[in-house]
């Protein structure tokens, strides 16, 4: 009789067991078949192939930056200049993707310029490439023949770069209180040439041409051989006609003036402003002739003529006698606009006329 009592409870527990395992499993099974819990999974196992996409793609990109890198430096020793980046490192994972160096110099030993400067690091959004900022620690010294020793220090250097594929489209420097002086032993306060609390410089391709835009605010200049200058702003903006390539940093002739002979364009600006009073603008077309001549029709808007022309004779002695006649000229023949005497110049092959008046040559390039 015992036994017989345990087999029926044995049979029993089992099949309540039985019962309770398959309740539990269908519920379980419910749930897994839950539309919600499907689309979960499906969003985890989407953002774990899109993290381990975005893995492998920056690390490609890290480590082609980083053979690139490898390769012009070794190009450029090559062609027999040295770049140095110490500590490259490529950096930014996961959403950006820059190059660091704690400390960078290029030199050329064939031309005898070095230049050196601190930490450099530039950067791009891992989803957009093509925009690359960067930021330069100064100060930035500068050594090359029949020029002193130079430093250019400043609080703040930051550019962008903007690509289409290969080609660079656009180009802006921002430099906060920058200041240029002769380079002195160490220990020894440096001798400032000139200092300004805002340079900035914009370029850009526009088809063939290149617009460019320069300003400097608040200049200083104390250069030995000049009298003590007023501060004063400067801004320009212009159109170089065939310039786009220009925009790389390479030059024909590999000197500005040089790059400008037989060039033409259009001076929508050039403005000088004094910090005291005084101002000028100057407009118009423009082309140099293959020895440097300059040829063209220029608007010129001045307010206090002389204090102009002292500055203009200050920084450029050069252009003192066009400088004054112009002064000079403006108080008869100008027109008043907007508070300011308005003239019209024509220069021709670098000889500057006020309607029949010749007012002085203007140097070549």
């Amino acid at each position: 009789m015992p036994e017989k009592t345990t087999n029926r409870s044995d049979f029993l527990f089992c099949r309540n067991f039985g019962r309770k395992r398959k309740k539990f499993m269908n519920a379980s099974s419910t749930r897994r078949l839950t539309p919600a819990m499907k689309a979960m999974i499906g969003v985890v196992i989407v953002a774990l192939l899109l993290a381990a996409g975005l893995t492998a793609g920056w690390f490609y990109l890290a480590g082609e930056i980083d053979r690139r890198v490898a390769g012009a430096i070794d190009r450029a020793a090559g062609g027999g200049a040295t770049i140095e980046c110490e500590g490259r490192q490529v950096f930014g994972y996961p959403f950006r993707i820059g190059l660091g160096c704690d400390a960078v110099m290029v030199a050329s030993p064939a031309s005898g310029i070095r230049v050196s400067a601190g930490a450099f690091r530039t950067a791009a959004q891992i989803y957009d490439t093509n925009l690359v900022i960067s930021e330069l620690t100064g100060p930035v010294q500068v050594d090359a023949p029949n020029v002193p020793p130079l430093e250019l220090s400043y609080s703040l250097a930051q550019s962008s770069t903007h690509f289409s594929g290969s080609r660079l489209q656009r180009f802006s420097l921002a430099i906060d209180n920058p200041s240029l002086a002769l380079r002195q032993p160490a220990g020894e306060p440096s001798a400032p040439l000139a200092q300004s609390a805002r340079l900035e410089v914009h370029a850009r391709q526009n088809g063939q041409d290149l617009d460019l835009a320069v300003s400097d605010k608040a200049v200083t200049m104390s250069a030995p051989g000049l009298p003590a200058l007023p501060p004063f702003d400067l801004a320009t903006d212009a159109s170089i006609t065939g310039g786009a390539e220009w925009i790389t940093g390479v030059l024909p002739g590999g000197r500005l003036e040089t790059a400008l002979r037989g060039r033409s364009g259009v001076l929508r600006q050039l403005q000088l402003t004094l910090q005291g009073g005084g101002a000028a603008e100057i407009s118009g077309p423009f082309q140099f002739s293959p020895e440097g001549l300059l040829t063209g029709r220029f608007s010129i808007a001045v307010e206090n003529p002389q204090a102009i022309a002292d500055l203009v004779t200050s920084i450029a002695p050069a252009a003192a006698g066009v400088a004054n006649a112009v002064a000079g000229g403006i108080g008869f023949a100008g027109r008043q606009v907007d508070g300011r005497s308005v003239i019209d110049i024509d220069v021709q092959n670098g000889r500057a006329r006020l309607g029949f008046i010749p007012l002085g040559d203007i140097p070549p390039l």
